[in-house]
């Protein structure tokens, strides 16, 4: 069976006070809970790789606010987008940290 794999990768670096995605980070977690697509729901092939760069905050409501995206599908884009914005995150974020993931999606 065909199978869709998310998969986040890691960006470094140390400048801005920003913060980024490490197997320990709270947001790792809820992001993987949060964003999932079923089977054919993306516009993918087989054996096709594309790419969403997302940086955000976490605003006042506990919602994502997206501040840049970059990707290499903007309709794959779009419904990762759409996700992302209606989550509703709990726990103790910091509001005043950037995000910066990058999401690859393949179909194998």
């Amino acid at each position: 069976m065909k199978t869709l794999i998310i998969s986040i990768a890691i960006f470094s670096a140390s400048i801005f006070n920003y913060s980024y995605a490490n197997g320990n980070n709270a947001m790792d977690k809820i992001l993987e809970k949060g964003i999932s697509f079923k089977n054919g729901e993306l516009p993918l092939n087989k054996n096709q790789h594309e790419f969403v760069r997302v940086s955000f905050r976490i605003n006042e409501e506990n919602k994502i606010e997206i501040m840049e995206t970059n990707s290499s599908n903007e309709l794959i884009k779009e419904q990762l987008l759409e996700r992302l914005t209606t989550l509703t995150l709990f726990g103790s974020l910091d509001i005043e940290k950037v995000y910066i993931y990058n999401f690859t999606f393949n179909k194998k």
